[in-house]
């Protein structure tokens, strides 16, 4: 069942006027007629089944939908080459971010030219992946962050990710409560930027024996917090 966001409050409604980019993807994409059934998710990150009419839905019945994680994670992603981000975004988005950091570091080799076109593109691209994994959240994409930035997205726990640490690894079984790691990017972070990640808080921590492209990295850690709790 095809799933859509909405931003408004369905509890009381009987019928929605759908959005025109719904309208275009139902009526055009999939062709679908009058009284095809889909999944609206509204404000309230409540689960609706619906049916077409027309240029509306009419509202069948609530679904109990539970498709979050326990814990809240946040994702510090440093930029990297385009292609590859945008998967990684997609992808933790499948497995359940709750919020991710576009991180600008000190060896990102990525120049943004226009940041709010940027940051909508990114926005896409999670709401899309949240839609098809039929999540009740879409992840909330911050404002690119640089190095001083990064205090004000601490969680309970804090990682950052280095493959010069080979002792201290991400204890799955104390992780109870929120969760904010870093992963750096092509090249890997600077001493400099662990030096004042640790200051601020952030722990550094190996992904194992072996040497992992950023993006899987990323995915790496994620996948483990909910193959663990799940």
């Amino acid at each position: 069942m095809q799933q859509y966001f909405l931003d408004e409050s369905l509890s009381k409604k009987t019928s929605v006027k759908l959005r025109a980019d719904i309208l275009y993807h139902l009526r055009t994409v999939l062709r679908a007629n009058d009284g095809y059934e889909i999944c609206l998710v509204d404000q309230d990150h409540q689960a609706y089944r619906a049916k077409l009419l027309k240029d509306s839905a009419e509202i069948i019945a609530m679904i109990r939908q539970d498709s979050e994680l326990d814990i809240d994670v946040t994702v510090i992603l440093s930029l990297f080459k385009n292609e590859r981000f945008d998967f990684c975004l997609q992808k933790l988005t499948e497995l359940g971010v709750k919020r991710i950091v576009p991180y600008m570091a000190e060896r990102s080799i990525i120049k943004i030219k226009d940041p709010q076109k940027k940051l909508l593109r990114y926005h896409k691209i999670v709401t899309e992946a949240s839609e098809q994994s039929r999540r009740l959240y879409v992840p909330e994409i911050m404002e690119f962050s640089r190095l001083e930035d990064l205090d004000r997205y601490k969680s309970s726990y804090n990682f950052v990710a280095y493959e010069k640490e080979d002792s201290l690894h991400l204890d799955y079984d104390k992780i109870d409560r929120d969760i904010t790691y870093v992963i750096g990017p092509e090249g890997g972070l600077t001493s400099n930027e662990i030096d004042e990640m640790i200051k601020m808080g952030y722990e550094p921590i190996t992904l194992g024996k072996r040497i992992l492209r950023a993006e899987t990295a990323a995915l790496y850690v994620l996948a483990n917090i909910g193959g663990h709790r799940e």
